[in-house]
């Protein structure tokens, strides 16, 4: 794919592949177009040319409200926690993309939804369990390190 700006070239035939249940990052020095990229993957950029397939389909068939239900997630570098909710809280705030259930539901308090609820909780906790955090899911993140929180938080939301 290629993207400008005018006449800046951000990226220029970018071409690669990531194979099934692999995660990848993407390591350069500014202004090498890192988050150009994940900004075309995300569809907040439109690209000038080339195309973007998941899984064998475009994702420009996907509107970029459904890219995270696909299994597409990125973090930024600067996390934006909620600082007084437990570590497991935030990691199920990040799973919420995965549910179906809607607002009047919710308000209704209907049973469904407290299975969902209960579903993505135990998603959650699977995350927190897989790296070893279970010491740490009940506080709050504003009493971890700041260490903790750039690493691990991080890497679960994008779960």
């Amino acid at each position: 794919m290629s993207v400008r700006f005018g006449g800046i070239v951000a990226l220029d035939r970018v071409s690669f592949v990531v194979a099934a249940g692999h995660i990848v990052g993407f390591i350069g020095p500014n202004g090498a177009g890192k988050t150009t990229m994940f900004n075309c993957l995300s569809r907040l950029y439109a690209f000038s040319e080339g195309r973007i397939a998941f899984e064998g389909r475009s994702l420009l068939e996907t509107p970029p409200h459904g890219i995270a239900a696909l299994g597409i997630g990125r973090t930024f570098q600067n996390l934006a926690l909620f600082r007084t909710m437990s570590v497991l809280d935030n990691v199920r705030v990040g799973s919420h993309p995965l549910g179906h259930t809607d607002f009047l539901s919710n308000a209704l308090k209907l049973p469904w939804t407290g299975r969902e609820e209960q579903a993505l909780a135990d998603i959650a906790w699977e995350l927190i369990e897989f790296l070893d955090l279970a010491d740490v899911a009940h506080r709050r993140v504003a009493d971890l390190p700041f260490e903790f929180t750039a690493r691990d938080v991080a890497l679960m939301m994008a779960g």
